[in-house]
């Protein structure tokens, strides 16, 4: 029997394989000694698990999609989230067609034929799982029931997938949706697909989005405890600039929604609540027409979460918003993370992982939502470490044991780092990068540490930074200088992907004793008599111990 090796990614002796396995359940068993905060809520993308990604796009039973729903059954996974789509449908709706359905070739398939192979997988998945009985959703829901987790269902506000004519695939469209582009806000300067985003200034588009989730309570609520309205999918509702006008147009829906949920809830024996996934600010999400305030005020929603939109934001202002929302924030706050980072999406390493949710947990936040977290490659053998074996950027279920707790990311390798200051969908990143200091010139940064390091302090602190140029900086964290560089480390850590032209990526070490939890300032100068630098990222490593026991980076 052979397995796949977790750094070499080649087929091993199981007996091999056991050697590396055995230590691994031991940890996990170690961390479950201590509470076991189910603080997580997992979304689960139902358009991964009705292609079956995580089976190579096999033919859909089942058993894989309980075997799915179980990776997190006995983890720090409190809630298990399924979306339900957005105008795609993974159930009978009155309102769309089964995502992928061409109604037995009615529907011209366009020239795009390897989306229409795909749409066709995952209708041929529906199809079969219906001749079993039920469907995506009802199957979850079902099976994390049993497995002892909260269920809740999403639902995509304003999914922009599929609101591009451009991709040459009529199956993919929404039959209302292209029937109505005086519907759309037709403005394309929001970000990707923006023109045919609903614009929810039209009251018929508020009335459909309420009338869909009343369907999907109907239909679903006796197994469901939370519906959550995702408007980060994405986060465009009105044209560039009028938002803050319909805010009480916005407000009039969620109150709509929320009778919805009470009267089904009610219907389903048990309460239902509400929650939402919006901006990480007051100001952001009013910009969309999104009071938040007013609906924590009137008591709308029941919890929180905040994230921003496919680049994760790793400085995620928790601890600002709590002090501006005050004493009307009387609900659960969560942090949404997301799958990748900078402007190249090079994904989202587990050592950048444990530094979010750290970031967030200590900044006051009541848990994590796992966005877009997906196990796709882990599943099919291709989990493996970087050139290097510190780095790894391949999800591991294992991970479900630690981002959870304060306690149980204590002393584990780590990463927090600064956004690069992309902006998406009117998003501002809470970054001072790009930075640019110019000659015999200083600039400071600050980064929030959430570990305890009075009471566990990391054997070694390395900063790692890239800049737009060759760069020659002196560098002080909280006034300590730093020691000297390692260059050696820029490739054992796999620092240099996707270098751009002209691009630099350095690594130093800081005094590990200087570290302190919470603010950190990092003081740097350009030392150069001539030219100016900009400094493109930050990234700050605290290493515990190796790898293979303090967990990759």
């Amino acid at each position: 029997m052979t397995s796949i090796h977790p750094k070499k990614n080649k087929l091993i002796p199981m007996k091999t394989f056991a050697k590396w396995l055995f230590p691994l359940c031991g940890a996990l068993l170690a961390m479950g000694a201590q509470a076991q905060r189910r603080t997580l809520i997992f979304d689960n993308d139902g358009s991964e698990l009705l292609l079956n990604t995580y089976w190579n796009e096999q033919p859909l039973t089942l058993w894989q999609l309980d075997s799915l729903v179980d990776i997190q059954r006995d983890t720090q996974v409190g809630t298990y989230a399924i979306c339900a789509g957005s105008d795609f449908f993974y159930y009978r709706s009155q309102y769309g067609r089964l995502y992928g359905d061409d109604l037995d070739g009615q529907i011209a398939h366009g020239g795009n034929e390897a989306l229409y192979r795909t749409l066709k997988k995952s209708y041929d998945n529906a199809v079969r799982l219906e001749k079993e009985g039920t469907d995506l959703i009802r199957a979850t829901l079902t099976r994390a029931r049993k497995s002892g987790m909260q269920t809740m269902l999403t639902l995509r506000m304003n999914d922009l997938h599929f609101t591009d004519t451009a991709i040459d695939c009529p199956v993919a469209y929404n039959e209302w949706w292209a029937a109505h582009p005086e519907l759309h806000t037709g403005d394309p300067s929001q970000g990707w697909h923006s023109a045919g985003a609903y614009d929810f200034a039209h009251k018929e588009v508020r009335d459909r989005k309420v009338a869909v989730i009343k369907e999907q309570i109907a239909r679903y609520g006796a197994l469901t405890d939370v519906y959550l309205v995702d408007f980060m999918r994405f986060f465009c509702y009105f044209r560039r600039g009028e938002g803050a006008k319909h805010a009480d147009d916005m407000t009039q829906m969620m109150r709509e929604i929320r009778q919805v949920i009470q009267l089904e809830g009610q219907k389903a024996g048990h309460p239902i609540k509400l929650a939402v996934r919006v901006a990480p600010s007051i100001g952001e999400n009013m910009e969309k027409g999104l009071d938040i305030r007013q609906w924590l005020q009137e008591n709308l929603i029941d919890l929180l979460s905040v994230g921003i939109h496919i680049r994760i934001e790793p400085n995620m202002p928790i601890r600002q918003l709590k002090a501006d929302l005050g004493n009307d924030l009387h609900v659960p706050l969560y942090a949404s993370t997301d799958m990748v980072t900078y402007q190249e999406n090079e994904p989202v390493s587990e050592g950048m992982m444990r530094g979010f949710c750290m970031h967030a947990l200590a900044q006051g936040a009541d848990g994590v939502y796992l966005f877009n977290y997906f196990f796709n490659d882990y599943n099919r053998g291709r989990y493996h470490t970087e050139p290097g074996e510190q780095t790894c950027r391949v999800p591991h279920p294992r991970m479900l044991h630690e981002l959870g707790s304060r306690e149980t990311l204590e002393g584990r390798n780590k990463i927090y780092w600064l956004s690069d200051g992309k902006r998406e969908y009117g998003l501002r990143p809470n970054t001072p990068l790009p930075l640019c200091v110019q000659p015999q010139q200083q600039a400071e940064v600050s980064l929030f540490v959430g570990d305890r390091v009075d009471s566990i302090r990391p054997k070694e602190l390395i900063l790692f930074y890239r800049t737009r140029q060759p760069a020659s900086l002196r560098l002080w964290l909280n006034g300590k200088k730093a020691m000297k560089m390692v260059p050696d480390y820029v490739s054992i850590y796999n620092k240099g992907v996707k270098l751009q032209n002209g691009e630099q990526q350095y690594a130093v070490r800081l005094p590990a004793k200087a570290l302190k939890q919470g603010d950190n300032v990092l003081r740097i100068e350009n030392a150069d008599t001539a030219s100016e630098v900009t400094i493109k990222r930050i990234e700050l490593a605290l290493k515990y111990g190796s790898a293979d026991t303090h967990g990759y980076f």
